[in-house]
């Protein structure tokens, strides 16, 4: 499972929608739809934001962005 992958289904364990997650994180549904479809790579600062309105552990979705980075380079 990528990394956009994981974090749509996060957003739907938690019934939000993406323009709910958008606004929970102070970016744009757009922004919310390309990392979930895998065509952008938030930076740190982005994934501390997305972490904490999804209640996850920053560390958790570190470790999700590591592995698919580590599987795009297999």
């Amino acid at each position: 499972m990528t990394f956009g992958e994981r974090i749509y289904k996060e957003r739907k364990k938690k019934k939000l929608s993406a323009q709910q997650l958008a606004d929970a994180c102070g970016l744009s549904r757009s922004y919310i739809t390309l990392i979930e479809n895998d065509h952008r790579r938030p930076g740190k600062k982005i994934l501390r934001i997305v972490a904490e309105s999804l209640d996850i552990k920053h560390s958790v979705l570190i470790n999700w962005y590591l592995e698919d980075l580590r599987k795009k380079l297999e």
